[in-house]
């Protein structure tokens, strides 16, 4: 049944080279409606496929989360294809933003970080993290819980500097000093921030600062 997979899926990457979204949609759903028996991780594959064509190129963000939602159950099933659980994670977590529901968002996001945090410290694990981190606090933020986003953006620049990834880092501070000037608490904390900011800038060379220059918009 693997061959017949990949077959379909060659047929949906040459729909949407030619731009029919709608066929390439329909090659992939042959697949998840077939009453034959595909593998879990063909079926989560496929759905995450079809998920992303529907967020790029529609407004059906109701189907492509029903899609990842199934995916999730399958994950459930799979002991390992963690960055597939991370993709799942983190397009779940788009959809549930593009659709206001804040609660479903927050409980996915701190799933996805729960099962960061138990695996070892590579690289894209930690990168995950960020990405987790940043839209975390976004969604803490749209409900007014400023003190809790300014955690997850705290996290996410511990692991930007974990990383060494210092544009990572300015994004993150950058972050924490917008939030500061949304929700003003003191005086000390705001310059805090802005110092920290001042710092990683100045840490940075010119070839990097020229590639931040969309932190000044």
């Amino acid at each position: 049944m693997e061959a017949v997979a990949e077959g379909l899926w060659g047929l949906a990457d040459y729909a949407e080279k030619k731009g029919e979204i709608g066929k390439a949609v329909k090659c992939l759903e042959a697949i998840c409606q077939s009453h034959a028996s595909f593998l879990p991780i063909v079926e989560v594959k496929t759905r995450l496929r079809i998920s992303t064509l529907l967020l790029k190129h529609s407004h059906n963000v109701n189907q492509a989360k029903s899609h990842l939602e199934r995916s999730q159950l399958l994950l459930k099933q799979i002991p390992s294809c963690f960055d597939l659980k991370f993709r799942t994670f983190s397009m779940l977590s788009q959809c549930y933003h593009l659709v206001g529901a804040i609660p479903p968002q927050k409980q996915t996001l701190l799933k996805a970080l729960d099962l960061t945090a138990s695996l070892p410290p590579e690289v894209s694990v930690r990168l995950w993290a960020c990405n987790f981190n940043s839209q975390l606090a976004n969604a803490l933020i749209i409900e007014g819980d400023y003190h809790s986003a300014f955690s997850a953006l705290e996290s996410g620049f511990e692991s930007a500097s974990q990383l060494c990834y210092p544009e990572l880092q300015m994004f993150f501070a950058t972050s924490v000093l917008h939030v500061h000037l949304m929700q003003w608490y003191d005086d000390n904390s705001v310059q805090s921030a802005l110092r920290r900011c001042d710092d990683l800038w100045e840490s940075l060379g010119p070839d990097r600062v020229s590639n931040l220059s969309f932190f000044l918009f």
